[in-house]
């Protein structure tokens, strides 16, 4: 049976023993499949500029062992694993953009210590500070910042809405996140 941790689906024995059933007739048939499958998918997300290859191709076997484990009856397994994998580097791209638009939102107001400083130096720490917030700080913050435009507002209240907040309530919240953002890198950068 597959295992729920914190609300997040998991890969559990059954699941994962009703994947390797549909990869091979036996045991050391399915491990090759397996991790023939695998190695094609870190090569599907590293030749399109994935950060982390390995954390996408696991992701993404983990949610067709979910969907086999749910009785989905899939014809072209292959096919359908590149069509999840399609799908989970949609969501790295669209996570990183939102941490760009994040980053661009900012405009931190931190004093640079030599004409010279590197935009990287900046962007390293705050990608530090960012990792340094707790998960639901971090999703909060990255999602406030990710639509642009005329779009922000609604995409805002998509966001609140979803957190079971008020939007004011989400407002607050992002900009005591920035705060603490903006605190960690000034102290960061003079340093």
């Amino acid at each position: 049976m597959s295992a729920l941790a914190a609300g997040r689906w998991t890969l559990g024995r059954e699941s994962f023993a009703c994947l390797l059933e549909r990869l091979g007739p036996d045991d050391d048939r399915a491990a090759r499949e397996y991790e023939a499958v695998r190695r094609k998918l870190v090569a599907f997300f590293s030749w399109r500029g994935s950060s982390w290859p390995e954390v996408g191709a696991d992701k993404t076997i983990d949610r067709v062992a979910r969907k086999l484990a749910e009785g989905a009856r899939i014809d072209r397994l292959s096919g359908y694993f590149y069509g999840v994998a399609r799908r989970v580097l949609q969501e790295e791209h669209r996570r990183r953009a939102g941490e760009r638009a994040a980053l661009a939102a900012l405009q931190l107001a931190v004093e640079p210590r030599a004409p010279d400083d590197d935009i990287e130096a900046q962007i390293a720490c705050l990608e530090h500070c960012i990792r340094e917030l707790p998960e639901e700080s971090r999703r909060l913050i990255v999602g406030y910042y990710e639509s642009h435009g005329r779009s922000h507002i609604e995409g805002r209240k998509v966001l609140a809405a979803r957190l079971g907040i008020t939007y004011v309530t989400l407002k607050t919240r992002a900009l005591r996140i920035r705060a603490i953002l903006e605190a960690g890198l000034a102290r960061t950068l003079r340093s």
